[in-house]
């Protein structure tokens, strides 16, 4: 067990940190926070903890969770965080310098999901078949094929998150990723070598092992199926104890990791990665003739019957993908969410075109299953990665086989919430979605584990855990330690927080087109005179691309003076990041990734504005399934869900503005709704300057400003 003692003499004056970490200031509270974590190990606790920025509770928590290793290497912790960016920081820089400091030895690693891997095989081949194509010209290195296998002579792990962005949005990438269905395991060429198979061997010598929250959310769904403890392997190697970093999203993270969807891109991907693996050409033989040839049982008609019905089992598909693109098609898909109800575009439009293509994909496997069942004694070593290959892309079928069997069944089940997403390049994605996790979290994941802490520097919603605890199943936890630790810097003096007490504008979701023009208009016409009198270094939070896009229009070119980084749907956050902080003075107009992970620090970032109040959308299918639900049992969701929510992503925004002691700003929220929900947002927040209400106009807003950086 660990003791406090023991996390004394690592976080106390003179202790082991302050010793070994130049510039580290002894902290109360991420010392009160260790021992929260402490007693969740030593008591079987579940842990919900608060930590502002500065508290340092990545060493508050990995400190208890080291110390329990090397008291017993069989106490196995699992750290699973939302972003690469603070798994790469865990692993490259607070383990290893937190081991440095308390002078021990814990084995730890880094592990991701198998899709996150490069796999060697599949790169080699594309290399191989590049070169064929230009076999008249020297490989020069220019190609993507070419760059990415450059980057997989000197990576270390093989994570396919590390390429530039410009790469990583290649379709390339999503081919040479590593698949469990087209994987050949020992008998692949670069076993030895395999970037993923390299890194379940390190997890399983581990006794810390930090992931990301859907690999998480894997491993506990396929123990829940399958039946296996948290004492045996499956994904991730047996583990009794949890720490779940920035745990605030955890709620929506497992919505959309429970979810099933079909749309166009999954469509091709079925294309190109089954349908073509089975026509295409392999050593100048398609597949379906390989398998046919191994089986010498196979009759003429089964083997014709193979390859017509893997086409006729295609074009099913290419027909539906036509539809998720047609614009004449897509117009009649209904824009509401369906609850256990009859979803008229679902049987008139949708059903056909599924039931056609279970039918066909049924016939195929019927056969596909025929021509497999070979003698283990009839086939050679060499020609068993054939077969291995083959059963590979059987079980995708069948996947693909039961996932269209659930949308043609959907309403049998009443928890179940089927809606269609819309992507800005006009596609239109089908999805099911569960109505609630917190059961499945609970029954499937925190019970089962001996201790589970769950931290983020927003999880409160008002005055208690109250809304995340009943989120997340933890409502249900006997032995519950919650902490609260505010953030140590100084807000009352060095953020300026404004809000139109008169004068201002209330956005409104409902009130149509020309209230969103009306709108527009009012954010062009603050926010350029506030950006003037920071002198940049501002960065613009919308909730929506298109009003974004309504207030450039309205503001013009030459509206702004500094520089103007724009965050489009294709652009990639980390430049837009980089460039942000290199060019001081610089004006960005972000999205919902910069809400929340972006670290901003010094006089890079001066003003805040936050556009909106950061309400779901009104059609959020979930949520308004969720809001039906409770509102049915008299219980009202704007309070349960729609204002905790909301309150939550307005802390994560907010967050971006004080990094360090020594930063200073001003945080302006645009939206006149801040007036009327102060009583329910303002006690969640730190404790910034407001200035008294009398005072709170927007025209008074750009002296304010240029006052409280300047003077």
């Amino acid at each position: 067990m660990v003791s406090e003692e023991q996390l004394e003499d690592i976080f106390a004056s003179g202790g082991l940190l302050e010793k070994s970490i130049e510039g580290y200031e002894r902290r109360d509270d991420q010392l009160s926070m260790a021992k929260d974590v402490m007693r969740c190990y030593n008591e079987g606790a579940i842990g919900v903890i608060e930590a502002g920025t500065g508290i340092g509770k990545s060493y508050a928590y990995l400190s208890v969770a080291m110390l329990e290793a090397m008291e017993d290497k069989d106490e196995r912790t699992v750290v699973a965080t939302s972003n690469v960016a603070l798994q790469t920081q865990l692993v490259n820089k607070d383990i290893p310098r937190l081991l440095e400091a308390i002078g021990g030895r814990v084995s730890y690693c880094l592990l991701l999901g198998r899709g996150r891997y490069l796999c060697l095989r599949k790169l080699l081949e594309a290399v191989n078949s590049r070169r064929a194509q230009e076999e008249d010209e020297l490989f020069k290195g220019d190609s993507n094929e070419e760059a990415i296998y450059a980057w997989a002579q000197s990576t270390m792990t093989g994570i396919l998150d590390e390429l530039k962005p410009s790469l990583l949005a290649q379709p390339l990438v999503r081919r040479i990723a590593s698949q469990k269905e087209s994987c050949l395991r020992m008998k692949c060429p670069n076993f030895t070598s395999c970037f993923y198979y390299n890194a379940l061997a390190r997890a399983k010598q581990s006794s810390l092992i930090v992931t990301n929250h859907s690999l998480l959310f894997a491993d506990s769904s396929i123990r829940a199926k399958s039946g296996e403890d948290y004492d045996e392997a499956v994904v991730i190697p047996p583990y009794g104890h949890l720490i779940i970093d920035e745990c605030h999203n955890i709620d929506e993270k497992a919505t959309d990791f429970f979810s099933v969807r079909i749309d166009a891109q999954a469509i091709q991907d079925t294309y190109v990665s089954l349908f073509q693996a089975v026509q295409k050409d392999h050593d100048n033989m398609r597949l379906a003739d390989i398998i046919t040839n191994l089986n010498k049982e196979v009759s003429v008609d089964e083997a014709g019957a193979f390859s017509s019905l893997a086409g006729s089992f295609g074009r099913q598909m290419e027909d539906f993908l036509a539809m998720c693109i047609c614009d004449e098609d897509r117009r009649r898909f209904s824009s509401q969410c369906l609850v256990g109800e009859t979803a008229f575009d679902f049987d008139r439009v949708l059903s056909p075109h599924f039931g056609r293509c279970r039918q066909a994909l049924e016939d195929f496997l019927r056969v596909f299953t025929s021509i497999l069942n070979i003698p283990s004694g009839a086939i050679g070593e060499e020609d068993r990665r054939w077969i291995d290959m083959a059963q590979g892309i059987r079980r995708t079928y069948i996947d693909w086989y039961n996932l269209i069997s659930s949308f043609l069944t959907w309403r049998e089940h009443e928890d179940l919430v089927l809606h269609y997403r819309w992507k800005r390049t006009g596609e239109v994605a089908m999805v099911m979605s569960p109505l609630f996790v917190a059961d499945r979290l609970w029954t499937d994941l925190f019970s089962k584990l001996e201790s589970v802490v769950c931290t983020s520097a927003t999880v409160k919603a008002g005055k208690d855990f109250s809304h995340f605890l009943r989120q997340t199943g933890l409502d249900k936890a006997e032995n519950l330690v919650t902490g609260f630790y505010a953030s140590p810097f100084d807000y009352a003096s060095n953020a300026l927080m404004l809000y139109p007490a008169r004068g201002g504008m209330a956005f409104s979701a409902r009130g149509g087109e020309g209230a969103r023009e009306a709108y527009a208009d009012y954010l062009a016409r603050l926010i350029v005179p506030a950006i003037e009198a920071s002198g940049g270094a501002a960065l613009v939070l919308f909730t929506s691309y298109g009003m974004m896009d309504l207030v450039l229009s309205k503001i013009g070119e030459d509206g702004i003076k500094q520089r103007l980084l724009v965050h489009t749907k294709k652009a990639s956050t980390e430049k837009l990041r980089k460039d942000f902080l290199e060019d001081r003075d610089s004006v960005l107009f972000a999205q919902r990734s910069f809400w929340e992970g972006i670290d901003v620090p010094g006089d890079a970032l001066r003003l805040l504005i936050v556009t909106q109040l950061p309400f779901t959308h009104v059609e959020d299918c979930i949520r308004k399934a969720r809001a039906a639900d409770l509102e049915r049992r008299g219980e009202n969701a704007f309070m349960l869900i729609n204002m905790p929510d909301m309150v939550i992503r307005m802390k994560q925004g907010l967050g971006r503005l004080i990094r360090s002691q020594s930063d200073r700003g001003v945080v302006l929220i645009a939206d006149e709704r801040m007036r009327r929900f102060k009583e329910a947002i303002l006690p969640s927040l730190p404790p910034y300057y407001v200035p008294d209400e009398e005072g709170l106009t927007v025209d008074s807003f750009p002296r304010r400003i240029e006052d409280f950086l300047y003077s």
